[in-house]
């Protein structure tokens, strides 16, 4: 019997379903793109011929109508189980679709039309014109609320420059969702996302992702070559240096990073445990039942923990439609997302550490996947946000009750 996480409704079991079924057609590529470092794009067609990329559009808006994170979280453990290199990916698609889904909501339960038109439009884009969305956030040596990436005011609105790192889908994304920084009317800086097409003039993915881990993740470095935007491109955003609105548009994000490491660690448990069957090796020594027993434990709490994690999220929108809710509330729900990621991070590659050592030699052996889940399975920790330091610095802040000043 399966303890599996389970979508709690009809919508949710879809995607499950069919991110299972993707997993398998993943699964058959992923070893050749691990070993040549290649984007898998054959994968990725796959998952826009399937319309996976709509997962969190409400079904009348042309969607697949799943709203509940809870669910969009457990549909990633399963799509992670095939290839977590590509997982990442459409999670963070997914997180920008679940934030776009949430401000549509709001502006219908606040009554303000405008601000749930532009969304719905957003959304309308995801559906007819197949707009898929990479994150172009991360840059080296970044401070997460002040984006080194700069947007200046032209004569026709502005022009982008700047270079970022780590992202994710690069490849393949026709829209790169990029973390700006700008000088508002009052000579205050202000932080923004910037919807940026990738094949715009100016725009450079290089050819530089060459790793340990996630090799076929297309995690390729962007360069913004003075890219020209529209004047509506860039306005709003929220202060250059406050925590507070940066955690509250990246509350999804810590259990969706921890998606993949759980379904790594679950594929790579699975995977040991019916080779040793499969092996037949008679009863097991006592050391190899305690392996098999202490992943057990830890991919249950990982299990509870993500799935609490990802409820509260949940329960926090259905109580506060048309608001943000308070900076209490925020602050709390990014610390437990970010908790949840910490440890499903961390437990995960002790549990991918205990299958390889449960397999014996065969799981090391470049073809075994075991061999690619010790190495994928250690991005979670230093994915942002938050990456595991600095999760730990604000989790220590939060416990003690002091507000944290930056991320």
């Amino acid at each position: 019997m399966s303890f599996e996480l389970a979508a709690k409704t009809e919508a949710g079991a879809c995607l499950v379903r069919l991110a299972e079924h993707l997993a398998e057609d993943l699964a058959a590529h992923a070893v050749d793109h691990d070993r040549a470092g290649t984007y898998p794009f054959k994968s990725f067609a796959a998952l826009a011929d399937h319309r996976y990329f709509t997962a969190a559009v409400p079904e009348e808006q042309g969607g697949l109508g799943v709203t509940l994170v809870h669910d969009v979280v457990v549909a990633s453990t399963r799509l992670a189980h095939g290839d977590p290199a590509v997982a990442i990916g459409v999670n963070m698609h997914l997180q920008v679709a679940l934030n776009i889904l949430r401000r549509w909501q709001m502006g219908i339960a606040s009554g303000n039309e405008r601000r749930a038109a532009a969304f719905e439009a957003s959304m309308g884009m995801i559906v007819n014109d197949g707009m898929v969305m990479a994150a172009a956030i991360s840059e080296p040596g970044q401070d997460l609320t002040r984006p080194g990436t700069v947007a200046t005011r032209t004569e026709s609105g502005w022009r982008i420059k700047g270079r970022k790192i780590f992202c994710t889908m690069a490849p393949a994304a026709t829209t790169l969702i990029a973390s700006v920084r700008f000088t508002d009317d009052d000579g205050g800086e202000r932080y923004v996302f910037a919807q940026i097409p990738s094949d715009a003039p100016g725009v450079e993915v290089l050819d530089d992702w060459d790793a340990l881990g996630m090799r076929a993740s297309g995690s390729n470095s962007v360069q913004f070559n003075g890219v020209e935007l529209p004047a509506a491109a860039i306005r709003g955003g929220f202060p250059a240096g406050d925590p507070l609105p940066y955690m509250e548009r990246n509350l999804t994000a810590g259990v969706l990073h921890g998606s993949s490491s759980l379904g790594i660690a679950e594929a790579a448990d699975t995977f040991a445990r019916s080779d040793f069957i499969e092996r037949g090796h008679g009863v097991a020594r006592a050391h190899t039942r305690m392996l098999a027993a202490e992943n057990a434990v830890e991919l249950s709490a990982c299990r509870a923990t993500l799935a609490r994690a990802a409820t509260l999220l949940d329960e926090h929108y259905a109580a506060n439609p048309s608001t943000d809710g308070t900076d209490e509330q925020i602050t709390a729900l990014f610390a437990e997302g970010q908790a949840a990621k910490a440890f499903v991070n961390e437990a995960a590659t002790r549990i991918v550490d205990r299958a390889l050592a449960l397999s014996g030699g065969a799981g090391y052996l470049s073809k075994s996947p075991l061999s690619r889940a010790y190495r994928d399975v250690r991005a979670g920790s230093f994915m942002h946000p938050l990456g595991v330091t600095r999760a730990y610095e604000l989790l220590g802040h939060v416990s003690l009750g002091e507000a944290p000043t930056q991320l």
